[in-house]
């Protein structure tokens, strides 16, 4: 789904770690999220420390120690200077030394930096999306008039489109080719590299962006009295038509997203919480939906420590 999810831990606990599915664990080591440690103060309290590091899915933990901080000592907001791209493949980060444009890549290990691409001065960074790739990223903050500005800069030609006032980018197609935006009462399809629109609809529909460029797919749960329904949500920008996929979750267990790859698969992201001696624990699980039985077969689990003050997903 394609909205930046930014969670707070506000307890310590050590780390408990929970071994990835074995289909996960044998692939291409994915960026599971990023966010900023943790150091325990005189008084009990907590406050953030170190670079900001990325979790991989093999268990491997990258430190970032160039990647520029906005925040403050009491402040845990990684979101306006870090991103990780929809299939956990990229992060992308600005320098703190001369705010050039990085992208990390899980597969290789490997920084590339985008000298056509820096840190936009006059902006007050709120976040960052990439695409599945690494060629666009959008660049929301707000200006010196306090107006919201949302630029989608190539990171190939170093060229910025500068959307509409009032929209922002919410999503990337998994081949990069099409970028979904729009307000709260519209949703528009972008060609990226011309930005010609290429659909536009009077619609409020959030979500993630499928291969074929004009279907989102999104979460969605509603509860009659004790009873909670789960459900994925799919709808046809083009012709409008929705569907709905009921999924069993286990009790405690909520949908946070939907993502799309190049074949037309879903995958549903969901988080658990649970508090066990004071502390509180959130089970973040991958699974993939068998659109034809509705069933889900998990992927991936992992368990944020609370010594992560503050993380980002992929969006």
């Amino acid at each position: 789904m394609p909205y930046r999810v930014l969670l707070a831990a506000v307890v310590t606990a050590a780390p408990l770690t929970i071994t990835p599915h074995a289909e996960a664990a044998a692939a291409k080591p994915v960026i599971r999220y990023a966010g900023l440690s943790s150091c325990l103060q005189s008084d009990g309290g907590r406050h953030p420390c170190g670079p900001l590091k990325l979790w991989l899915s093999n268990g491997r933990v990258v430190p970032l120690p160039g990647a520029r901080r906005t925040v403050g000592d009491d402040e845990y907001v990684a979101a306006a200077v870090v991103a990780v791209s929809q299939d956990g493949a990229r992060a992308a980060y600005f320098s703190g030394k001369d705010g050039v444009l990085t992208i990390w890549t899980a597969a290789t290990g490997r920084a590339r930096e985008i000298p056509k691409v820096t840190w936009p001065d006059d902006l007050q960074m709120n976040s960052l999306i990439l695409s599945p790739g690494g060629r666009y990223v959008s660049m929301l903050g707000v200006d010196a008039s306090e107006r919201e500005v949302d630029r989608v800069a190539d990171t190939t030609t170093g060229k910025v489109f500068t959307l509409p006032r009032g929209y922002q980018a919410w999503d990337f197609s998994p081949d990069g080719r099409r970028m979904m935006a729009g307000n709260n009462r519209t949703a528009v399809l972008y060609s990226t590299g011309t930005w010609s629109v290429k659909l536009r609809r009077s619609v409020y529909m959030r979500g993630d962006l499928g291969p074929d460029g004009v279907t989102v797919a999104g979460t969605k749960w509603t509860k009659t009295g004790k009873t909670v329904r789960n459900m994925v949500v799919t709808r046809n920008l083009a012709t409008g038509k929705k569907s709905t996929i009921p999924i069993r979750l286990r009790t405690g267990e909520n949908p946070l997203r939907t993502r799309w790859d190049k074949a037309g698969h879903i995958d549903v992201l969901t988080r658990s919480d649970r508090r066990v001696g004071g502390e509180e624990r959130r089970l973040h699980t991958w699974y993939r939906l068998n659109r034809a039985t509705h069933k889900l077969k998990r992927i991936d689990s992992f368990l944020i420590p609370p010594s992560v003050g503050g993380y980002v997903l992929p969006t």
